[in-house]
């Protein structure tokens, strides 16, 4: 193996920094992926950004039309409407059917999380520790419902409404709302309030949707 193999990212490490690319508006809606750009930007082999690209699209963040490059998505305000309402359905869903009381390592485990986020936001983390932090602490919520599949499924549209769902992910004003919401849903799992915490993680979406529909509606 030659240094250059050496040095060349790997498929899994191109994806991580395209993704936050996209998230975070780096790159923006219909902006292209050229292969030969993002080679020489990367110093990367054509087949990890070949791979890379597939796993995009694969997380619904990037398509591909016919006999044209790839490109970052943009979303329509109906494909919008659609993920958020089956997000809320989802999540809902995980609330009324998690067991309660919480076993206690799973909520300690959500309140170290927690605790975690408060630290990185506290000391102005940089945008993908916030986001980390934040996956972290609503699928250890949803793990709750001791269903996998439905987890998954949770997963799975978070992820493709990453875009959406990152705009100002690290502005003080929501930190500290999403912090404040985020004590409340573990303090709603404590009281054993599964009418409270279905409202409040549904709720807990809104801010960055309507922040995301505000900045289209100025572009």
């Amino acid at each position: 193996m030659n240094q250059e193999s050496i040095m060349a990212p790997t498929t899994e490490k191109l994806v991580e920094e395209l993704e936050a690319d996209i998230i975070f508006g780096r790159l923006r809606p219909h902006q292209e992926l050229v292969e030969d750009a993002l080679m020489a930007r990367f110093g990367a082999k054509r087949h990890a950004v070949r791979a890379a690209i597939q796993e995009l699209i694969a997380r619904s963040i990037v398509v591909k039309p016919r006999s044209k490059s790839a490109r970052v998505k943009d979303f329509t305000e109906t494909e919008v409407d659609e993920l958020y309402r089956m997000r809320a359905l989802l999540q809902r869903e995980a609330v009324n059917t998690m067991p309660l009381p919480a076993e206690p390592a799973a909520l300690n485990k959500l309140k170290e999380v927690h605790v975690r986020y408060v630290a990185a936001a506290s000391v102005g983390a940089d945008q993908r520790l916030i986001h980390k932090l934040n996956d972290e602490f609503h699928s250890a919520i949803f793990e709750l419902c001791r269903n996998q599949t439905l987890s998954k499924a949770i997963a799975f549209y978070t992820e493709a409404s990453n875009p959406i769902r990152s705009y100002g992910i690290t502005d003080k004003q929501w930190l500290n709302r999403a912090i404040s919401e985020h004590a409340a849903m573990i303090g709603a799992i404590e009281r054993q309030d599964r009418q409270a915490l279905a409202e409040l993680v549904v709720d807990h979406m809104h801010p960055s949707l309507k922040r995301w529909q505000a900045v289209r509606a100025g572009a």
